[in-house]
């Protein structure tokens, strides 16, 4: 929830990034102050101010629970970069050639 979003606060989703870590063809989503955001299932964010001001924003999830059973897949840029860059095919995040790797 953005409790209090200066104009220039928004999100990036995507559904991949590419070898550096970079969102690929994000859509940009401005906040509006009281407003709720919700990136979809396996895609990728980031949150950016361009204003002068703080903004802030206070985050309403379940994620710990989901976590812990390991169902929500939650990766991390940094890494998945890495893994893109060894050819580790992983899920929706690369847009290469695709690479079967049989992590068993």
């Amino acid at each position: 929830m953005a409790v209090y979003a200066p104009s220039g606060t928004c999100f990036l989703m995507a559904r991949e990034i590419d070898a550096e870590g970079q969102l690929i063809d994000p859509v940009k989503v401005p906040w509006a102050t009281g407003g709720m955001f919700l990136t979809p299932p396996g895609w990728w964010h980031s949150h950016h101010n361009e204003s002068e001001e703080d903004a802030w924003v206070l985050p309403v999830q379940d994620a710990a629970l989901y976590t812990y059973q390991r169902t929500l897949d939650i990766r991390f840029a940094k890494q998945e970069a890495q893994e893109i860059k060894r050819m580790h095919e992983r899920g929706a995040t690369f847009s290469g050639q695709s690479v079967l790797v049989n992590d068993a």
